[in-house]
């Protein structure tokens, strides 16, 4: 089979930097591929999606603003962000579906991630095939892990398999409500949340099959890919360059938009744990402002860089083991420290643990000065030889190749289908 030439695309995601990057990625290899590419992604996206020369439609509200208005979504307490989640979806996935209807008029077919929960909906809709693109195994039930709101790993498989079915009980008041009457109002019908999320559509897992493999009693819509890594032109800031070329590998702390409950805590934490260290220290403020006090002789803050060049100079990552910052360590081969927040941080840390190549990890939430000092000093002491090898198979790797085949797959399969009905 050969691909349609000149397939019109949308790549929607709804969350933060580490869902809408990769499809960035992938939509730059299918542009390279000859078809026309169009993003649609929270409106805080649209400057830094249009640099890099693509076509940009809004989706949804500023993600960056709606976390800095309630950040209580992003700790551990599930008391205190579950309400906060229940409002955000119950306005979020009519707009979602109104919007990205509108987004995907005159599209062949539809690759979402992250919160773009409607994306199915909208493909049904439409009548167009839709690819859901997942960043961690954890997102998809199975006896072999427990649900992301869960943070205890290595539990027997029926006990896993109890936490989803409780995980699918809570998700219908949060997801399945909302997501219906978003279905009412454009002439759809209801549908169960966990069978139309895991059967209407196909699925790309985007993760190194190594260390996350997958279940064997998952059905045959998912697939597996590797990690999407970004081709960023973005070269690192001069001074950056200059701080970095003056002294010995930095340690980079850095955890995106998480800041747990309070950042105040973080910062009290990292200097009474580092000052006098005798280390280099690079503190990335990401959405979270971390590095806002005054820092040591020897420390430099920065709002962000790109990952691809910077991690290969540092001597380690201390993170929240996000998918994306995962993965681009692996693939750097740099010494980890994961401090897990939230969701899949968890699953993330868990796996690198049980493949020996970080310490213990320590939920961000619970992690003593003492104990954050004692993991650093581990992970840079920890053996060399099985992150390199894990780094140079993923230097090898091209997961957006593979999920692009996947999407031309699709759209030639609907082709064909509807030709095949008209006959």
């Amino acid at each position: 089979m050969s691909p349609s030439p000149g397939l019109r695309l949308v790549l929607a995601a709804v969350g933060s930097r580490g869902d809408v990057q990769p499809l960035l990625a992938l939509g730059q290899v299918l542009r390279l591929r000859g078809h026309q590419v169009r993003i649609a992604a929270p409106p805080n996206f649209a400057a830094w999606v249009q640099s890099l020369g693509f076509d940009f439609a809004p989706l949804g509200q500023d993600m960056q603003q709606f976390l800095a208005d309630n950040p209580s979504v992003l700790t551990g307490n599930v008391r205190r962000s579950t309400p906060l989640l229940k409002r955000y979806f119950a306005e979020a996935l009519p707009r979602q579906l109104l919007e990205l209807q509108a987004i995907c008029a005159d599209t062949d077919a539809l690759v979402w991630a992250g919160l773009a929960l409607a994306a199915p909906s909208v493909a049904e809709k439409l009548g167009i095939p839709a690819l859901g693109v997942l960043y961690s195994t954890c997102m998809v039930p199975s006896g072999m892990h427990p649900p992301p709101t869960v943070t205890r790993h290595g539990m027997p498989h029926c006990v896993n398999r109890a936490l989803w079915w409780l995980h699918d009980r809570l998700s219908v008041g949060m997801l399945g409500l909302p997501l219906n009457l978003a279905r009412k109002q454009v002439g759809l019908t209801a549908v169960d949340l966990r069978d139309h999320l895991m059967h209407a559509c196909d699925y790309a897992i985007a993760t190194d099959e190594f260390l996350f493999p997958g279940d064997p009693a998952w059905p045959t819509n998912l697939q597996r890919a590797n990690f999407l890594f970004m081709q960023d032109p973005e070269p690192l800031d001069p001074e950056l360059e200059t701080w970095l070329q003056e002294g010995e590998p930095p340690v980079y702390i850095g955890f995106g938009s998480m800041g747990g409950a309070s950042t105040q805590r973080l910062e009290t934490l990292l200097l009474q744990a580092l000052a006098g260290s005798g280390r280099r220290y690079l503190i990335a403020a990401g959405w979270a402002g971390l590095g806002r006090e005054t820092l040591p002789a020897g420390w430099r803050r920065i709002s962000a860089a790109p990952h691809a060049q910077l991690f290969p100079r540092l001597a380690a990552v201390v993170h929240h083991g996000g998918s994306g910052t995962t993965a681009q360590a692996l693939r750097a081969g740099v010494a980890q420290v994961i401090l897990p927040l939230i969701l899949d941080q968890y699953h993330h840390a868990h796996r690198l643990f049980l493949a020996g190549l970080i310490p213990k990890p320590v939920p961000m939430e619970r992690i003593s000065a003492k104990q954050l000092k004692a993991s650093i000093e581990a992970a840079i002491a920890w053996p060399l030889e099985p992150r390199q090898s894990v780094a140079a198979r993923l230097q090898q790797s091209d997961g957006t190749s593979q999920v692009a085949k996947q999407i031309e797959t699709l759209c030639l399969r609907a082709s064909e289908g509807l030709k095949a009905r008209k006959l």
